[in-house]
């Protein structure tokens, strides 16, 4: 053997075999990194965003949060209040191009056309332009996505079609260039989206709105809100099941027999047996047919005591409801898991949930509102039915619902002061109270008018009758 070969049981004789292995020094610095025989193996087959949520696994996952929406109050919950609390009435549009007058124009005819009649804006002519907004959210939360098509009707008026997360690519897209229906360029941007309800139809991108939770760059399809919450919300579904059927079982249950006689046969002084029959036990007959037992000597006749569900259930309960609010990203306070906080701290979890919910207006606008208006804008005036204002006639603001608030009162006085200290201006003013102030300000004018023509018209001092 040569001097510089040793012995090694790792398979065989080979030079410097036998030395004690090394880590790596960055790899030691990083607990996380290291393997550990105490903890379960997790596998990651590859770190590109673009495979590492597989059509399969979206599939899958939005099988399973349908049927939580479906079947499990709490995931029900969860979509329609927050939903509902995100988009109230409807995210409202407000134009601020430098002409006042356009402005007013538009701002009435949108609401005409898109935001009263569900036909004229909605191919499926389900939902008008504000119901559409909460349906988004509610598709996007059990789903993953949500999909609108760009349309034109035969007068040019801009409508969409809406697709559900089902009719894009799926396990059946087996393109090469496809990722779960979604095909990229070099630098991962959409091309094209393949619609599965038209036999392979590629869509340009451009006239498709594709409506998600971007959880990470490149990754080109959205997950269900439910991803990692969808164990826990299971787990809450069948327990609940089992002690339902349990408590059931024992309402059954009407009284019970214990016997101190069963010591003499080995089977336990104070044996207890449990019936909601009769059975062989002798009975004596009462009116109203009405039986009674004779227990023999030793026997005791006590009422059945239903433990159903146990003391340990809504320790339980309560911490797996936590770990799906956790997982949808808010505070489980928020979700009304624990209640009783104090004021200060009611309003630390309200100012968290409120930027959530800001989070996902500005979802809502910046996928859908925003493109859909200006899409609609272009081609009313391409149609010649608006007139070209200028080069700012894509300009405009959104107008969500009113901040949630435990103490609507206070608040108000704060910002009334803020108001009247100059600190905030008017339009700010009311549109924190999700009111337009134009309006507010026109109805507060016209108010006067009337009432001061009113009092004129009688000989009345308009300042004694309305005081304030």
């Amino acid at each position: 053997m040569s001097a510089k070969s040793k012995k090694s049981s790792w398979g065989g004789t080979r030079p410097g075999a036998g030395r004690p292995r090394k880590l790596d020094a960055k790899a030691a610095a990083f607990e996380a990194a290291q393997p550990s025989l105490n903890r379960g193996l997790i596998w990651v087959p590859t770190t590109d965003p673009k495979r590492e949520l597989t059509a399969h696994s979206r599939l899958e996952i939005l099988k399973v949060s349908r049927w939580l929406y479906n079947n499990a109050p709490q995931a029900t919950y969860i979509v329609e209040h927050l939903a509902q609390r995100a988009i109230g009435t409807g995210i409202v549009v407000q134009p601020k191009t430098s002409n006042t007058e356009w402005n007013k124009k538009v701002d009435q005819y949108f609401e005409d056309r898109n935001c009263a009649e569900a036909w004229a804006f909605d191919a499926g002519a389900q939902v008008n332009f504000y119901t559409a907004q909460s349906l988004i959210l509610r598709q996007v939360a059990i789903d993953g996505d949500f999909f609108a098509q760009f349309l034109k009707t035969q007068e040019g008026a801009a409508r969409v079609r809406f697709l559900g997360g089902e009719s894009i690519g799926g396990a059946g897209s087996f393109a090469t260039d496809s990722h779960d229906g979604v095909i990229l360029d070099r630098y991962g941007a959409p091309v094209a989206y393949t619609l599965n309800s038209e036999d392979g139809l590629r869509v340009p991108a451009e006239d498709i709105l594709h409506f998600r939770h971007i959880r990470r760059q490149g990754q080109p399809r959205g997950v269900s809100w439910f991803h990692s919450a969808a164990a826990n919300l299971r787990d809450i579904s069948e327990i609940n099941g089992y002690v339902k059927g349990a408590y059931k079982a024992g309402a059954q249950i009407g009284y019970m027999v214990t016997s101190t006689e069963v010591a003499k046969i080995g089977l336990g002084a104070g044996m207890k047996t449990t019936s909601n029959e009769v059975g062989d036990l002798t009975t004596s007959d009462l009116p109203n047919g009405i039986l009674l037992p004779r227990l023999k000597p030793g026997e005791k006749l006590e009422a059945f005591k239903n433990d159903i569900p146990g003391q340990t259930y809504e320790a339980v309960m309560r911490a797996l409801r936590s770990d799906v609010a956790f997982a949808i990203g808010l505070p489980p306070e928020a979700m009304m898991v624990n209640v009783g906080l104090a004021g200060t701290e009611q309003r630390a979890v309200l100012e968290v949930t409120q930027n959530f919910l800001e989070r996902l207006q500005q979802q809502v606008i910046d996928q859908f509102c925003r493109p859909f208006y200006k899409y609609w804008l272009w081609h009313e005036m391409q149609a010649g039915r608006l007139e070209y204002p200028g080069d700012d006639w894509w300009r405009h603001e959104w107008l969500a619902p009113r901040k949630i608030t435990v103490d609507s009162g206070r608040d108000a006085r704060a910002y009334s002061e803020q108001l009247d200290k100059g600190h905030i201006s008017p339009t700010r003013f009311y549109n924190m109270q999700g009111l337009r102030a134009e309006e507010e300000e026109e109805d507060v004018i016209q108010t006067f008018l009337r009432r001061k023509a009113k009092c004129e018209s009688l000989g009345l001092n308009i300042s004694e009758v309305f005081p304030n």
